[in-house]
């Protein structure tokens, strides 16, 4: 059986989709083709053992989408006639809507995947011709299936030993800090300061992003013991080592904390597209599992009386993601679900 999965932009669209890959491998006998826009620039993307082709996109409200579309159409409908997938799967964001155009036009069966707990745009767009859509939480008139985590995460660790291997006190409390690929900025620079206001003996991991020296800089001017890195590739390793996350609200973000079972306060990204974040960090507080602060509202003394809240709550919010999880394990199995629809003629 041939697949093409159609992936691209941030870890949230590509992580998912990569584990979708390697389950595939798994099953056998399924070949598999990524396709989509910025693979080979992304470091989310694992290029070394996926074979994939690029495919020319651009937002859809840019002035010159219409020209860069009917490139990567064009570009689509040849990787299609030569790939003859059996099924292409779809992982939303725009890096994608050329090759799912040219997949309609050639009457490809097409299998949606949405990671946010509202359909983006390009997943409205296409689910109406779709065979099907899938969704990792719950959407009206989409198949639930399992949470589809980064294949890192099968590892499993200690807390203490996962704390010693970041030079950490392994009694300490300890915060998890992180913003994704986008929104890492603003946590950068206000968390810092919020957690030196915070009482109390405290040590932290944060992950930067492109500021690492600067992050580094603030905690031991702070005084505050920190291991501090642009990217974490073992992320389990991470949430062993924590008492607690201070995050965006991104797909890829959301399902960590409720596998991992990891209480968190939540400051959605103002810009994500459509607000997708502040609906799934509403998602995650409505089954008590988080603890959500507008950026606009989120001072220094604001995150502090939220981290408060949070450790008061830990262990409450640690069973309510329990049970998101057990939740998770009734659902449709999705690599059964694609190859079905790939092997139906």
């Amino acid at each position: 059986m041939r697949i093409v999965i159609a992936a691209g932009g941030s870890g949230g669209h590509l992580f998912p989709a990569q584990q979708l890959a390697e389950m595939l491998k798994r099953k056998g006998e399924c070949e598999v083709l990524f396709a989509g826009y910025k693979l080979s620039h992304s470091p989310f993307f694992v290029r070394e053992s996926i074979p994939f082709v690029e495919i020319p996109a651009s937002p859809l409200n840019r002035l010159w989408f219409p020209f860069v579309w009917l490139r990567g159409l064009w570009k689509g409908l040849r990787v299609l006639r030569r790939f003859q997938p059996d099924v292409v799967v779809g992982f939303g964001s725009y890096h994608v809507f050329p090759l799912l155009t040219a997949a309609r036009v050639l009457g490809k069966k097409i299998v949606l995947f949405e990671a946010n707990c509202v359909l983006g745009r390009v997943n409205r767009l296409f689910a109406s011709s779709a065979a099907s859509v899938a969704s990792q939480f719950p959407i009206q008139g989409c198949t639930l299936v399992p949470l589809l985590p980064w294949i890192s995460h099968d590892e499993k660790w200690d807390p203490s030993a996962a704390r010693r291997a970041y030079q950490l006190d392994p009694e300490l409390p300890t915060f998890l800090v992180f913003g994704g690929s986008q929104g890492a900025k603003f946590l950068n620079e206000q968390i810092p300061e919020a957690l030196a206001r915070f009482p109390g003996r405290k040590q932290v991991i944060h992950f930067t992003g492109k500021e690492e020296q600067a992050v580094r800089s603030a905690y031991e001017r702070l005084q505050i013991p920190a291991f501090v890195r642009s990217f974490e590739p073992q992320i389990a390793k991470a949430y062993a080592a924590a008492d607690c996350a201070i995050c965006r609200a991104g797909a890829a973000t959301v399902s960590d904390l409720i596998r991992h079972q990891m209480p968190a306060l939540l400051i959605p990204f103002p810009a994500a597209t459509e607000d997708h974040q502040r609906k799934n960090g509403e998602y995650l507080v409505s089954r008590g599992g988080a603890r959500l602060l507008a950026q606009s509202g989120a001072s220094l003394d604001a995150i502090v009386l939220e981290l408060e809240a949070l450790l008061a709550e830990r262990e409450a919010k640690k069973l309510s993601l329990q049970k998101i999880d057990l939740h998770n394990m009734n659902r449709s199995d999705f690599v059964d679900l694609v190859v079905q629809h790939g092997s139906v003629q």
